[in-house]
């Protein structure tokens, strides 16, 4: 249980850095007198090294040790946010944010791996939706913190709190961790590309990480283009427009949190095969009700469904990850991630096509259906597929 809460520190503080900006990106736009647009650019620069480095941090906890790789990332983590609240430019903000994405980036694979280290596969899927908690909780509050700090103090408070955050955790993370076990002499640590190869020979893994890309791209998608599908076919417009779909949006990472308090029982009700059936059908269908729901709040309870059987989908394959290679975790689990957040940046431009080509009823359509034959994949390809004994390659 430790071990466990001083994950959920820092994966709660990753979170929390994640949406940090989306609130503060007018005010540092007046601030450094550069165009909305370009302020925007503090996602990407967070985003994009957050997901680029996970290949490359994941074997680097499997060489060296994934507590001790933990503890780097969270204390680099508080560094770069400190340093961004002090920016006198936005280019040296923009590089903090950079630095920060690759901290953060570290932290959620590691600590699923790390998880998988600490529990048994019987455990494991409830201690993962456990900690989705955390980094859910954290991703929701940073936005709301962030929009209130920088109401009352300034957006540069918004960095600030997010350092405490960041330096608690990282307090925590170098104080409380219990030391790693010593596995005795077993030869120099494996290069990145025997780690890779542990992972890869399990015939599994090409379908788990392919998946995983595939639903990233068909659960988010839509979600840039929330606000244009409810004035398409349920609002005639107005400014309160934004605000439904900041309310229809927040409603998926509800159902996320729902998922996460009730994963056990889940478990012991539906198994892990009949979860992934019923999740990929019950998303689906929360998909395709967007397409002719009268009002907004009802795609509010959409998406809230859509949250929680995404979760029951998503956690399955992820627990499956942890599993792919024991001797390789952290790399197993960060490729997972990669894919995962690939999936999502691809997510606009596939369903922006769609979109603008079909129009949203169409478009939704296809997606649920797609995301029926997701479920059917991943059940029939990886949770049915017999775990193949662990192979050792380099």
């Amino acid at each position: 249980m430790q071990v466990f809460l001083i994950y959920a520190a820092c994966a709660f503080a990753s979170g929390f850095a994640l949406r940090l900006v989306d609130p503060i990106v007018l005010p540092v736009a007046g601030h450094f007198a550069v165009s909305a647009t370009t302020a925007a650019m503090l996602n990407t620069a967070y985003a994009l090294p957050y997901a680029l480095a996970q290949p490359f941090l994941g074997p680097i906890g499997d060489r060296f040790g994934k507590q001790r790789c933990v503890q780097v990332c969270i204390a680099g983590l508080a560094l770069a946010l400190a340093a961004g609240a002090f920016a006198d430019s936005f280019a040296f903000l923009l590089a903090t944010r950079v630095l920060a994405g690759i901290f953060a980036g570290g932290l959620i694979p590691l600590v699923l791996a790390g998880l998988g280290d600490s529990y048994a596969m019987s455990e494991r899927q409830v201690a993962l939706g456990r900690m989705l908690f955390a980094i859910i909780s954290g991703q929701m509050l940073g936005s709301v913190v962030s929009g209130f700090a920088n109401v009352a103090f300034g957006w540069r408070s918004a960095l600030f709190i997010a350092f405490g955050v960041g330096a608690v955790a990282a307090i925590v993370a170098w104080t409380q961790m219990p030391a790693t076990p010593r596995r005795g002499d077993s030869g120099p640590p494996a290069s990145f590309t025997a780690l890779y190869g542990r992972v890869f020979a399990n015939p599994k893994a090409a379908w788990l990480f392919a998946a995983v890309t595939f639903e990233g791209a068909l659960f988010y998608g839509l979600f840039p283009f929330m606000g244009e599908l409810l004035l398409a076919t349920t609002a005639p417009g107005g400014n309160a427009i934004s605000i439904e779909a900041g309310i229809v949006l927040g409603a998926f990472g509800i159902g996320g949190l729902l998922y996460a308090t009730s994963v056990r029982t889940l478990l012991r009700r539906l198994g892990v095969r009949r979860m992934c059936l019923l999740g990929s059908a019950a998303a689906a269908a929360c998909y395709a009700a967007l397409a002719v729901a009268p009002l907004w709040w009802l795609n509010a309870v959409a998406m809230l469904g859509a949250g929680l059987a995404f979760y029951m989908l998503h956690n399955s394959m992820q627990t499956e990850a942890t599993e792919l290679a024991p001797s390789a975790r952290g790399s197993a689990v960060a490729l997972f991630a990669c894919g995962f957040f690939v999936g999502q940046g691809l997510s606009p431009l596939l369903f922006g096509g769609l979109l603008h080509a079909l129009g949203p009823q169409v478009s939704l359509v296809i997606v649920a259906a797609a995301i029926v034959i997701l479920g059917r994949v991943v059940v029939l390809r990886i949770v049915d597929r017999p775990r193949a004994t662990a192979v050792v390659v380099g």
